[in-house]
């Protein structure tokens, strides 16, 4: 059993050192590339992140605990003088004429306190480690949606403008026509006009970009000028594995699932050392003793008497709260693997929206376009045919990129879920 829980601290401490290795290496921060991938995001956040860094500080706290639950009781020194006739006349030698007693005593701990305390204490070391992954985990989280949502942003800017080029060219063959008496100044102008609409959505589009951009500076604590572009494309495939599966390494790498069965783990030491604390300890004192001259060697023991108070109390509040935890480690177990079905379930459904959309619905709505814009410069179409067509194949394609959004989420919600950083 020692055995096991020395490299059960080995792992512990060296997990720690790893998180301030990375800190330490980190000074200064690292710079954002122009282009950021998402695994450059995920790898920036954990060495810049204000909340990751100051979350990391309960490890060097729990291994303060660990040393100080480690450290022996102080030795206590005493020394004692009575007796001396200080008020008497003639009050006689200091060395013989009074009772000078000192001792140093040292109280023994019973019953391997000191060894139990100490095995909570490490305990508790490794639960402030899976706490910390399952806060990086947490946040990570809250990454990815930002950085695909910057994506989208990206996506649907490059959209508006080139729905404004492709306007402006319709637009420079509208005057040339114009010009040669071929359209009315009424579709002329109308035409001009509908160009509002058009340059209103990149001036959206801009601002949803700049503003998605700005929230993930903030997510990597960098400054808000700085210029980057978002480097993974939104589209993406990803392989299902039966949910089964996935709930097993859910139960296997959720942080969150392992600090609870380390919190359990710890209520069971808890319940080790609050029994040993039914035992009494022992103090021992030994000195020396002058008693009017006569010189003498002092001992002492104490051993306080078990018998009103045994620990009973504090026994019976660590078996409750082990028993809450374990409740709470089956409830744990169940949100897992809801929410890994639940994610794997929308993932699916994400999957076949996005690529129903992409195969079918925006082939059809270019093919669409191409015919009104080339039947348009022929003649053959009228102005609010062009402009319906336009509008469905913008339309479209902006409800492509939100689906390949909302499959991007799904995808980071069951990475989350399982507790990976890819499921690919």
């Amino acid at each position: 059993m020692r055995f096991i829980l020395r490299i059960a601290a080995a792992c512990a401490f060296w997990y720690a050192a790893t998180v301030f290795g990375q800190q330490s290496a980190t000074t200064p921060a690292s710079a954002i590339p122009s282009t950021l991938t998402l695994s450059d995001a995920l790898q920036l956040l954990s060495q810049r992140s204000p909340a990751i860094l100051a979350e990391a500080q309960s490890i060097p706290v729990a291994k303060a605990q660990v040393e100080a639950a480690a450290k022996l009781a102080n030795p206590i020194l005493l020394a004692n003088s009575e007796s001396y006739p200080a008020f008497s006349s003639q009050p006689g030698s200091v060395l013989n004429n009074q009772e000078l007693a000192g001792t140093v005593s040292q109280t023994i701990q019973t019953a391997g306190k000191r060894r139990k305390r100490t095995d909570v204490a490490r305990q508790a070391l490794l639960v402030a480690g899976s706490n910390l992954q399952n806060f990086q985990r947490r946040l990570a989280v809250e990454l990815r949606q930002r950085y695909w949502a910057a994506a989208l942003a990206s996506a649907q800017a490059k959209l508006a403008r080139l729905m404004l080029t492709q306007f402006d060219d319709t637009l420079r063959l509208n005057e040339t026509r114009y010009q040669q008496g071929e359209v009315s100044g009424l579709e002329r102008t109308r035409l001009q006009t509908e160009r509002l609409r058009f340059w209103n959505d990149v001036q959206q589009s801009d601002l949803d970009l700049s503003n998605a951009k700005s929230a993930l500076l903030e997510l990597l604590a960098a400054p808000q000028d700085t210029q980057l572009d978002i480097a993974d494309p939104l589209v993406t495939s990803v392989p299902l594995l039966p949910v089964q599966e996935l709930t097993e390494e859910a139960l296997a790498n959720r942080p969150d699932l392992v600090a609870q069965q380390q919190t359990v783990e710890e209520q069971r030491r808890e319940i080790s050392y609050q029994k040993s604390l039914a035992i009494p300890d022992v103090t021992v004192a030994a000195g020396y003793k002058r008693n009017f001259g006569v010189d003498s060697p002092v001992l002492n023991i104490q051993v306080p008497l078990p018998i009103f108070n045994r620990n009973q109390g504090g026994i019976h509040a660590a078996e409750a709260q082990r028993e809450r935890e374990r409740r709470l480690l089956d409830k744990q177990r169940l949100q897992v693997e809801r929410e890994v079905k639940q994610a794997a379930d929308t993932l699916k459904t994400q999957q076949i929206r996005a690529q129903e959309i992409s195969k079918i619905y925006v082939p059809e709505s270019q093919k669409a376009l191409d015919i009104a814009v080339q039947s348009y410069r022929l003649g053959s179409l009228d102005l609010l045919q062009l402009l319906d067509a336009e509008r469905v194949y913008r339309d479209t394609q902006r409800t492509a990129n939100q689906a390949y959004f909302d499959l991007r989420i799904a995808e980071s919600s069951l990475e989350a879920a399982i507790g990976k950083e890819s499921i690919q």
